[in-house]
């Protein structure tokens, strides 16, 4: 019975952090699939722009934590705007160009990072909230997990309200639905679609700095992370933000229970690959209608 408790404790606790993470990483690319409706291809590209530009900035340059974080931000806000304009916007109606170019976009930035920091080169990122681990019944888990999970909830909660209480939230709910009725209305389809492309960097960014300093990091991690992306946006039901919050918690109990409870970790992404095939089976709309961001 005391095992039967503390594997249930291992569970909900790791579960908890885990699909908090994939929250943070998974939002972006799902609201991008809601509002923009393209599969972004070139999502993993966001991930080593985090690090290693603030790597790049603190060890090149010799900046200090916070300013190296701005800067890292304008490379990211710029990124996404050149990303907009020069291949979303320009071949909105040839897709597979689209998906091509942003394809290319995450491997030429992987490509430049493994040129500048390969992967045997140290990265670390002083980004740790919190030293240690705190003991909650008999999990242990580190502090910086802890704390991450709840910011992913609280980041998450912004979203909701921003989305379902402000003017612009409500507009870019409007052209998630129907660009063409929102254009006669006289919603600014342009700015809202570059606000979004800026926007959805923020918890990806912020999950990436918590999770910089205690997880692996090298110049191809944003692949493993993309799937991760993609698996939580198509269970939860593309665009659909309470879809993605209890796909991300699924997925994450789902690894929670190979880690904790099996003791196979190798298997992680294969459960979910298989978890995501079987509810999709059921369900092939996921767990959220696609139509609406909420």
């Amino acid at each position: 019975m005391e095992m039967l408790i503390a594997y249930v404790e291992q569970v909900l606790i790791y579960g908890f952090v885990l699909g908090a993470v994939y929250l943070l990483i998974s939002l972006g690319f799902s609201l991008i699939c809601g509002v923009l409706r393209i599969f972004h291809l070139g999502y993993a590209y966001i991930f080593p722009v985090t690090v290693y530009c603030t790597w790049m900035f603190m060890k090149e340059f010799g900046w200090g934590l916070f300013p190296s974080l701005l800067g890292m931000v304008v490379i990211q806000f710029v990124l996404a705007w050149i990303i907009y304009v020069g291949i979303i916007k320009r071949y909105i109606e040839r897709e597979e160009i689209q998906l091509t170019g942003l394809l290319l976009v995450a491997l030429i930035v992987e490509q430049i990072a493994n040129y500048f920091y390969p992967i045997q080169e140290a990265v670390y990122l002083p980004t740790t909230l919190k030293e240690g681990t705190v003991t909650i019944g008999v999990v242990v888990i580190p502090w910086q997990l802890l704390l991450g999970g709840v910011i992913s909830l609280i980041m998450t909660g912004l979203f909701i309200l921003f989305f379902l209480k402000t003017k612009e939230g409500m507009a870019v709910r409007a052209i998630s639905q129907n660009i063409y009725t929102s254009e006669i209305v006289g919603i600014n389809v342009e700015v809202l679609y570059i606000f979004i492309m800026m926007v959805v960097l923020l918890p990806v960014v912020i999950g990436m700095l918590l999770v910089a300093p205690i997880w692996n990091v090298e110049p191809g991690m944003g692949w493993l992370y993309q799937i991760t992306a993609i698996l939580v946006a198509v269970l939860g039901g593309l665009g659909n933000i309470k879809g993605t919050i209890m796909a991300s918690f699924l997925i994450g109990l789902t690894h929670a229970v190979m880690c904790n409870v099996l003791g196979e970790p190798r298997f992680m992404n294969l459960s979910a690959l298989v978890l995501v095939m079987i509810i999709l089976i059921i369900r092939p709309q996921g767990l959220a209608r696609s139509e609406t961001i909420w």
